[in-house]
């Protein structure tokens, strides 16, 4: 098992070393969101990754929603790419992430959206581009804590994320993951691969038409509720309403 680890290792980053400029390369060309998707796709493939999801059914497709999970590890966003496949999403990211060269010069050609957490300046460009992205019809998908959990546990949410689904009147899709943070800690490079299963909590969908930027507490809450019910029947080892 140690060795089938270690040349899954290294042949993640094998592949990673290779596949970054050049996927990074023809998403700047192309503009095309098919190529994030692929690329998350075959990573999870290389370490043998699959994703089983409980709870309620995703929404209808078609739709703008803004996703709201919990951040336990990098490879939240490869799960979430693959798992929302079918909703054309757009995650918030670190602005200095945008600066490597490849990866950020990709993301930024398929309008993954900076944030800029400590400048309030900043948060209003984002909370507006956010809002923007949503009227132009793709969904979002926001980590509500703002950082990952080295614990696994649910950190405080940051509010102005509560804003984005508001301001645009769309459903909020509470999703809890479970899994992850064995795989990648937060601050490692290595993938412990002895559990290869990774679990999504689909909770019910919140509307937000009729509740105003004042309702940010009351819709902060429930989002909680839904994330955290499912990281309590994943604690005790309950697999409810498997779907796949």
């Amino acid at each position: 098992m140690l060795i089938q680890e270690v040349l899954r290792n290294l042949l993640v980053w094998l592949y990673v070393m290779i596949s970054v400029p050049v996927m990074g390369l023809l998403a700047i060309l192309t503009r095309k969101k098919f190529w994030a998707r692929l690329w998350c796709e075959w990573l999870l493939k290389v370490l043998g990754i699959r994703i089983v999801v409980l709870g309620n059914s995703l929404p209808p497709k078609g739709q703008r929603y803004v996703f709201m999970s919990n951040h336990q590890s990098q490879l939240d966003i490869p799960v979430l790419e693959v798992l929302l496949k079918d909703y054309d999403i757009r995650f918030l990211a670190k602005k200095s992430l945008f600066k490597i060269p490849f990866f950020g010069w990709g993301i930024s050609a398929l309008g993954y959206i900076p944030v800029e957490r400590e400048d309030p300046k900043e948060g209003l460009r984002s909370l507006l581009a956010c809002v923007s992205a949503l009227q132009s019809g793709v969904s979002l998908v926001i980590f509500p804590e703002g950082t990952r959990s080295r614990t696994g546990e649910l950190l405080p949410f940051k509010k102005g994320g509560m804003l984005v689904p508001l301001k645009a009147q769309v459903p909020v899709c509470p999703l809890a993951i479970y899994g992850t943070k064995d795989i990648l800690p937060k601050g490692s490079l290595w993938f412990h691969l002895n559990k290869r299963e990774v679990f999504v909590y689909v909770g019910s969908l919140i509307e937000t038409k009729g509740m105003t930027l004042r309702d940010k507490e009351k819709l902060s809450q429930m989002v909680r509720e839904e994330i955290s019910r499912g990281l309590e029947y994943f604690k005790r080892g309950e697999k409810p309403w498997e779907k796949s």
